[in-house]
């Protein structure tokens, strides 16, 4: 059957934009495109809706009462997208509690939307995919039907930490696929699970958020790995998932130790430059793209057995559309910039995590630690970092001005991102990463 995407309020420049990139990605897709909200009475009976589009403007008055109108005349399965002017994060938050699955601040900008807009037509087909097998139902929503007994069976899963399995002995299919074979960990927003494709045998791990609301924020992790589908030093994204009505995201499963493990255990000079090297290039090409991860720490890098890493954990990144800095606080305090902690994160704040991991790698110590949390927020806000040299005489000083220029207390006397402080390393020290800089 044919998809169809409703645009509501879009400029003739911004319709043309979109249904390009829209039939670049679903061919098939038809268009309906009315001025104003209040043009909809009802949606037409051809065609399964698989997105809905509306452009906010400045002056419009109370405009998430259109958001929520125009969220209850579409289908359950198909997303809502607000296009939002520039400098208004009270707009943001009223449009998603309106009914908005997510929002893009304004103006498009190809690169970066493109990924997202992927992410939620995917989400869409899967969504369609899901209510299908359950007979035209809205699985999430049929209290009597399959779609509660996989809610209330995953609900379940957060509170047990063994392997799972339902009546019978017959292992629990995740989206109707993936064998969930045992729970690697979670946190606030969701858990982690090594899954195996019951087809195949071939293994991965799911994200499953704890509830719905999640569904925007592993939206938005999903749009950015899809940014790094081709890096070596990423994880990958293989599919996402619909479970109970959530977004569920299935990666690649990197076998390896993470780079915590490899330092307390001993590492060859060879090794941590090695490390050191792709990891900056990986975040270098994750700041030319503006998106910064806000949360590297030597246990979101999995160092495999070629030694080659990959960096995990873009569930905490975000992509600065239209943006220069992020008002949210998050990240690992250790390894968090003064600014981090001031609520402004930047892509010089994850220049200063590399800084840390650097100087961690060159002398054993990180620059900063308090088991208190406010005695280490205050010392990472007002106290300078020791100096390698005084740690360990002899030290290099050019190693050493690296370091501390990545550790400046304000972004603006850091490295802009990690590209510069990529092109200082390797015009410093050519040789980095044959194991002639730190020693084992």
């Amino acid at each position: 059957m044919t998809s169809k995407a409703i645009l509501v309020g879009l400029s003739d420049l911004e319709r043309e934009q979109l249904q390009s990139w829209i039939q670049a990605i679903v061919p098939s897709t038809r268009f309906l495109h009315v001025a104003h909200c209040s043009s909809l009475e009802s949606l037409p009976e051809e065609g399964n809706v698989c997105l809905g589009v509306l452009r906010i403007t400045e002056d419009q008055p109370k405009p998430w009462r259109d958001v929520s109108r125009f969220r209850d005349l579409l289908p359950k399965v198909a997303p809502l997208l607000v296009l939002i002017p520039p400098g208004q994060p009270e707009l943001i938050r009223r449009c998603l509690k309106g009914g908005a699955d997510d929002y893009w601040i304004m103006p498009f900008t190809e690169e970066a939307f493109m990924p997202r807009l992927q992410v939620l037509l995917e989400w869409a087909a899967v969504s369609e995919t899901a209510r299908e097998s359950a007979g035209g139902e809205d699985s999430s929503r049929d209290a009597g039907g399959q779609g509660f007994r996989v809610m209330r069976f995953l609900g379940g899963l957060f509170q047990r930490k063994e392997d799972h399995a339902l009546a019978g002995g017959e292992r629990f299919l995740l989206g109707g696929r993936w064998k969930m074979m045992r729970n690697l960990g979670g946190g606030s927003y969701g858990e982690v699970w090594k899954v195996e494709d019951s087809a195949t045998g071939k293994r991965a791990v799911a994200k499953i958020p704890h509830s719905v609301k999640s569904n925007r924020r592993f939206m938005h992790e999903a749009g950015i790995l899809k940014l790094f589908q081709e890096h070596p030093h990423a994880v990958h994204m293989q599919e996402i998932a619909h479970e109970g009505g959530k977004v569920v995201l299935i990666q690649e499963f990197v076998e390896g130790r993470t780079l915590q493990e490899m330092l307390d255990e001993g590492m060859e000079g060879a090794q941590k430059e090695k490390a050191f090297l792709q990891l900056v290039e990986v975040m270098g090409y994750a700041h030319s793209q503006n998106v910064m991860h806000r949360d590297i720490k030597p246990e979101n890098i999995i160092v495999q057995s070629s030694g080659d890493i990959k960096l995990l954990d873009f569930g905490t990144g975000k992509h600065l559309s239209g943006e220069s800095v992020s008002s949210t606080i998050i990240g690992s305090r250790p390894y968090m910039s003064p600014e981090q902690i001031e609520g402004r994160s930047c892509l010089g704040s994850d220049v200063w995590a590399l800084g840390v991991i650097l100087y961690a790698l060159s002398t054993g110590f990180i620059p900063f630690y308090y088991d208190n949390d406010k005695a280490l927020m205050d010392a990472i806000l007002e106290v300078e970092p020791e100096k390698p040299s005084d740690l360990q005489p002899g030290f290099s000083p050019d190693l050493e001005r690296i370091i501390l220029k990545s550790l400046q207390k304000k972004p603006v006397n850091r490295y802009a991102h990690a590209g510069e402080l990529l092109d200082d390393l390797l015009e410093t020290f050519p040789s980095f990463g044959e194991g002639q800089v730190l020693d084992s």
